[in-house]
């Protein structure tokens, strides 16, 4: 098989424009970054994102044994449902803050789930979590990414709150202080009794 280039007046005709100073990719930084929404208030406190419907969570995830679970399976319980990948930077920062808020929020019966979606599973994820001292969690572990997917999870780390009911959700998106008191009032105040 051979390939040929393509006649010249079918080229592409826009220029790259590739700034010779870091000023503009800076500028255009700082710009976005303000632009993103917030879920801190103007008292600095963490305000809660909108109430919405509960995503689909029927897709089934893995244990750290290989065993199929489903997020029906915590009804009764409060869970908080944090996807996120040992390739994703946020979330690797986030995960500390996890482990002690899972500690903190126990005696609330709330459950912190950490769903891995490394392609490698519970082989890849779980030296990473050793590694890294994360404990106190329940381990999840969806290669195919099916149950993100059918929670509509747009970019990583991605965390989800559920009532005992999973009637609701609340959707956090991005790293966040779990352990700050201010967020666990939040989580706390955001369950119904």
């Amino acid at each position: 098989m051979s390939y040929r280039r393509l006649l010249s007046i079918l080229q592409p005709k826009t220029p790259v424009l590739v700034p010779r100073s870091p000023v503009p990719v800076l500028l255009l930084f700082l710009v976005l970054a303000t632009a993103m929404p917030s879920l801190t208030g103007a008292s600095g406190a963490p305000e809660a994102p909108p109430r919405e419907a509960p995503p689909d969570l029927t897709s089934p995830i893995t244990d750290r044994a290989g065993a199929e679970i489903r997020i029906s399976d915590f009804i009764g319980r409060p869970v908080l449902i944090n996807l996120w990948a040992t390739w994703c930077a946020p979330c690797i920062a986030e995960l500390p803050a996890l482990s002690r808020a899972a500690a903190a929020l126990a005696g609330d019966e709330v459950t912190v789930l950490l769903v891995s979606i490394d392609r490698g599973g519970a082989a890849k994820a779980m030296p990473f979590l050793e590694k890294h001292g994360v404990t106190g969690v329940r381990l999840g572990f969806d290669p195919k990414a099916r149950l993100s997917r059918g929670m509509r999870v747009r970019g990583l780390p991605t965390t989800i709150l559920l009532p005992a009911r999973q009637d609701a959700a609340w959707r956090f998106v991005g790293p966040f202080e779990w352990d700050d008191p201010a967020m666990l009032t939040l989580v706390r105040d955001l369950l119904p009794e």
